[in-house]
């Protein structure tokens, strides 16, 4: 198939969603086979006239294409599919991106690095004060899943909780950081999703009472495991989310 032929796979686009919807068409491209791993992508300018945008818009949707992992950019060469690249972890990636908002995995992989760390250090420097604000999170979290509620809230405040016990403020500043971007739509709409499957609720929940425990006992090395486990129970549900939905659904809405 030749370059023209190539970039007639794709549609032209409403100016009004410029890159992101650029990024899109390259993406369904890249989902739907019409460029296989290794492929090159039609030259910059001839996306521009197929979709009929500026190529600076065509230069962002590859740039944001490239930063998620599904284009290579080669300079002098070119730009290619990547292997894999058509995975739901790196399309997440990339729907994040055109939101202007962060990977949903991405943002449970750097908990899985700060918040074992959080609890070990809670649990060598808690107060009666700390335990006090972690028990009163954990009541609220426990109160709102019997009710049937939304318990991110009391959830997020659980981890500022025990972040704040390690009287670190690196640490607590960083969990304050990760929870605003817990606050992105697409992170709130998939933690949602996943919670209300089963019995997760309850599964964190009582994920949470072990934490607090091992932190209320002085327990370095079992607040930092279960809250590991917590982190890694997290993760392998949005991914086992990411790989049930069907085919041409969203990942963002597994």
């Amino acid at each position: 198939m030749g370059e023209r032929g190539r970039a007639e796979a794709f549609r032209a686009v409403e100016r009004s969603k410029v890159y992101s919807s650029v990024a899109e068409e390259i993406l369904a491209g890249v989902r739907a086979g019409v460029f296989p791993p290794g492929d090159p992508l039609p030259a910059e300018r001839v996306l521009a006239e197929r979709f009929e945008v500026g190529r600076g818009s065509v230069r962002e949707a590859i740039r944001v294409l490239e930063h998620a992992g599904i284009l290579d950019v080669r300079v002098g060469s070119g730009t290619y599919v990547v292997g894999g690249g058509d995975s739901r972890t790196t399309v997440l990636r990339a729907r994040a991106a055109m939101a202007g908002e962060h990977s949903p995995l991405d943002l449970v992989v750097a908990r899985a690095s700060l918040e074992p760390s959080c609890a070990e250090h809670a649990a060598a420097a808690r107060t009666s004060k700390d335990l006090r604000a972690i028990e009163e999170a954990l009541l609220r979290q426990e109160r709102i899943t019997r009710e049937g509620g939304d318990p991110s809230g009391a959830d997020a405040d659980f981890h500022l909780a025990v972040a704040a016990a390690s009287h670190n403020s690196v640490l607590s500043a960083l969990e304050r950081s990760l929870v605003d971007l817990m606050r992105e739509p697409m992170w709130s709409e998939m933690k949602h999703r996943s919670r209300s499957r089963g019995e997760r609720a309850e599964r964190y929940l009582e994920q949470h009472r072990q934490v607090f425990r091992a932190i209320g006992l002085g327990d370095r090395r079992r607040a930092r495991q279960v809250m590991a486990a917590h982190m890694c129970d997290i993760e392998t549900d949005l991914l086992t989310d990411l790989e049930s939905a069907r085919d041409g659904e969203d990942p963002a809405a597994p």
